[in-house]
């Protein structure tokens, strides 16, 4: 973002002041939620970093999971701009349990090729890392490390402020389509910027790559489907490969190394016509029988596991057309999870099919995983962040997932039922009062390395519910849809 923007975002907002409530942490951007409802949104991890104030809503206030607690009640006092580059720097101050006062300065560096945040304490005057988004040692950056309790070093980049002024209003041109808006305050424009135009543009190269990932999966299937059909076609000559390798049985003594082809009788035809059979020249007669042995054993083991394969190869194929095909509408979104390969969204899409669901409304539906394989499907690729997630507490069961089409607040009922399920689908499936957590799917996380199955949760209520089955829950969804 340009110096002279950044500058006049930072002259509307030196005024700012506030109590800081939590910071949050996604994927892609940082939220500071103040007291007074208010969030300093950062976008950091882009090539054109920014940041933005905003009213909170439900969205920002779960956004993810919370970072840097121990700047919770901090005031914000003060909002300064580097004289020579794209710097911004947030002063806090807070009291510890002690009431001693500690002085903190966010720093916001807003250059590509992508932004950082780096929070520091003030001590004696230096300004001492205590955290950083990203962190990085001398083999990362020759010039600098950012690195817990080191002192901060500003970057040289030889970046040299023009000097411009900024004239409202500001228009704002959506990447891929819509009316231009008109903003009348740098922070209006940052946050239309970033909607209108990076998260487009962002949103347009994840479909261009899924896309792209999609067509190479198809080739590759088809080719496989070719070379697979071939091979149905030499399996399909079982017979001949054992009529062959008989007549070179009854004929070893006459097959000498270089004959490139034997004429013998067809021991397998009725008539016992003559047939010319052909040979490897380089090979004895011993080898040459081994060879037409060897293709028969092969075609006979090898033809229905052939068909077997051409039918899930055909059946890949479809997948792929399907998903392709959904990229003329936004259905394509549903695939675009990060690090998500097209075979992956093949795998998904068959499992997927396979899962335990209970339709409960256009707004809702119901996923219960059975084994642990589907516990990781549904709680890592299939739930979305606004799903809601339940599993028994102490005992060892299923994972259960409300699925919560469009963002809204699950009715006391359904959340009953899935507690119900998730005791039912558990090792305390014949007790009672039994204790199931549940929490938002934003709020639940998988290890690297653990277990199938194995997760973490934060943010969970308990409730003591009656195990139910599917065949109850179903009639109770019938009175419930009813």
């Amino acid at each position: 973002m340009k110096y002279f923007m950044l500058k006049q975002w930072v002259r509307e907002n030196s005024g700012r002041k506030g109590l800081l409530e939590r910071v949050l942490l996604s994927s892609a951007e940082a939220v500071f939620l103040f007291q007074d409802k208010t969030c300093l949104v950062f976008h950091y991890k882009t090539s054109s970093p920014l940041l933005y104030f905003i009213q909170s809503g439900k969205e920002q206030t779960q956004l993810g999971q919370q970072i840097w607690s121990y700047l919770n009640k901090a005031e914000l006092y003060a909002v300064q701009i580097a004289e020579r580059d794209r710097i911004v720097t947030f002063s806090f101050r807070h009291k510890d349990i002690y009431q001693n006062k500690i002085e903190y300065q966010l720093i916001f560096e807003c250059m590509p090729p992508q932004g950082n945040l780096i929070l520091c304490t003030l001590d004696k005057e230096k300004l001492i890392i205590k955290d950083a988004l990203n962190k990085y040692t001398y083999a990362d950056n020759p010039q600098r490390q950012i690195l817990s309790g080191l002192e901060y070093q500003p970057p040289h980049t030889g970046f040299k402020p023009q000097a411009e002024t900024v004239s409202f209003p500001l228009t704002v041109k959506p990447a891929l389509e819509g009316e231009p808006v008109l903003c009348n305050s740098v922070n209006e424009y940052f946050m239309q910027y970033q909607s209108l135009v990076l998260a487009q543009k962002e949103l347009q190269q994840q479909k261009q790559t899924l896309y792209a990932k999609c067509r190479k999966e198809l080739v590759k299937a088809e080719k496989k489907l070719a070379q697979q059909q071939i091979e149905l076609k030499e399996a399909e000559q079982m017979q001949t490969w054992l009529a062959w390798s008989e007549a070179v049985k009854s004929n070893l003594h006459k097959i000498r190394k270089g004959d490139a082809s034997l004429t013998a009788v067809d021991y397998y035809d009725p008539a016992m016509q003559t047939i010319t059979i052909p040979l490897l020249p380089d090979k004895s007669a011993q080898e040459n029988l081994n060879f037409y042995i060897k293709k028969y054993r092969k075609a006979k083991a090898g033809k229905a596991k052939i068909e077997e394969q051409i039918s899930k190869t055909k059946s890949d194929i479809d997948h792929l057309k399907e998903i392709l095909s959904s990229f003329d509408t936004d259905k394509w979104r549903d695939l675009s999870l990060e690090g998500t390969q097209a075979r992956d969204a093949v795998k998904q899409i068959r499992q997927g099919e396979n899962l335990l669901k209970l339709t409960v409304s256009e707004d809702w539906e119901i996923l219960i995983g059975r084994k642990a394989k589907e516990n990781d499907l549904i709680t890592t690729q299939i739930a979305k962040p606004a799903d809601w997630w339940f599993h028994t507490r102490i005992y060892h069961g299923s994972h259960v997932l409300l699925r919560n089409f469009h963002k809204k607040e699950p009715p006391a009922e359904l959340i009953s039922l899935c507690c119900s399920l998730a005791a039912w689908f558990s090792k305390a499936r014949h007790s009672e009062n039994v204790p199931v957590d549940y929490t938002q799917i934003r709020f639940v996380r998988k290890p690297r390395k653990s277990a199938p199955g194995f997760v973490t949760y934060t943010n969970q209520k308990t409730v003591f519910a009656d195990p139910v089955d599917v065949s109850a829950a179903r009639e109770m969804l019938i009175s419930y849809a009813g």
